[in-house]
């Protein structure tokens, strides 16, 4: 007897730094590249708005997450407040960490994590 079995496209991630939308998409960027790639997300996703503000103000007011190449990130334009994500925001961080979780980028990504507060 044939068995019928739904196939879904695996989201395929690397640990890399890059910026992750509220809504838990990953746009992955080279180390240094954020503010460039804001720029150009920002014209595509935000046009009104990029013509007023930089691309990295817009993800800042909009809560994306700044992922860097060490595992940590930020949330806001406040280095010292305690990032808040939204829950597709920490399930893609978590998918991240699973990719190798005895990696330093993991171990570190986890420790973000357990801080991060829900909004």
């Amino acid at each position: 007897m044939a068995r019928a079995t739904l196939s879904f496209p695996a989201r395929k991630f690397h640990q890399s730094p890059g910026w992750i939308a509220p809504n838990g998409r990953f746009f992955p960027c080279s180390c240094h590249e954020h503010d460039s790639q804001a720029e150009d997300l920002a014209r595509k996703y935000y046009p009104a708005e990029a013509k007023r503000k930089s691309g990295t103000q817009i993800f800042e007011e909009k809560r994306w997450v700044r992922l860097l190449e060490n595992g940590a990130f930020r949330v806001g334009s406040d280095l010292q407040a305690v990032p808040r994500i939204t829950q597709a925001q920490r399930d893609t961080l978590f998918d991240l960490v699973t990719i190798n979780s005895e990696s330093d980028f993991s171990r570190r990504l986890m420790m973000w994590l357990d801080q991060a507060e829900d909004c």
